[in-house]
């Protein structure tokens, strides 16, 4: 056998055992998918989340407080679609982030993933107000002698709508 045909006979036995192995790999991933839908955490994975929430300050919760605070009025069935009636954004399908992390999960982006869930119209201060959680990023709003000024418009034209409605009301 020559040597391209070597080099071409290794790599399709490597490419076939290859394809073998991540068959393989994904029919136990399939199989350990548990009752909720999701992978439950490898030992290492459960172990690191755990010492993370064991070195950070979990127990104060003044983000929490701080992030409620001028809460104006929420809408806890917030969706946006779009004109073909498609939902473009849907913040109720974050409302699983709640309690504890799982061990699958790094405590602290499950904590920020919490924080980002607290959204609706809040007043910053006195002619300044904010829409969060109407998309990806925040709106706000300053009272201006003959009108509003709108800081980051969000991302699209429907969740700007929605938001800029959900303020008027």
């Amino acid at each position: 056998m020559n040597r391209k045909a070597l080099l071409l006979s290794l790599v399709v036995c490597s490419t076939t055992a290859l394809l073998t192995s991540c068959k393989d790999n994904q029919t136990v991933i399939d199989q350990s998918i548990n009752a909720q839908g999701h992978t439950p955490a490898t030992q290492i994975t459960a172990a690191r989340n755990h010492h993370v929430l064991q070195d950070l300050p979990f127990e104060d919760r003044q983000d929490f407080a701080d992030a409620q605070r001028g809460l104006i009025a929420r809408d806890d069935q917030l969706q946006v679609t779009d004109a073909e009636g498609e939902i473009i954004w849907d913040q109720t399908a974050y409302q699983f982030v709640e309690g504890d992390a799982p061990a699958s999960v790094n405590p602290s982006l499950w904590r920020q993933a919490q924080l980002n869930n607290i959204h609706g119209l809040f007043k910053v201060t006195e002619g300044i107000y904010q829409l969060r959680g109407f998309d990806l990023s925040n709106m706000t709003i300053i009272e201006g002698e003959s009108g509003w000024i709108i800081l980051d418009p969000l991302t699209t034209a429907e969740t700007a709508a929605k938001a800029l409605a959900f303020a008027q009301q």
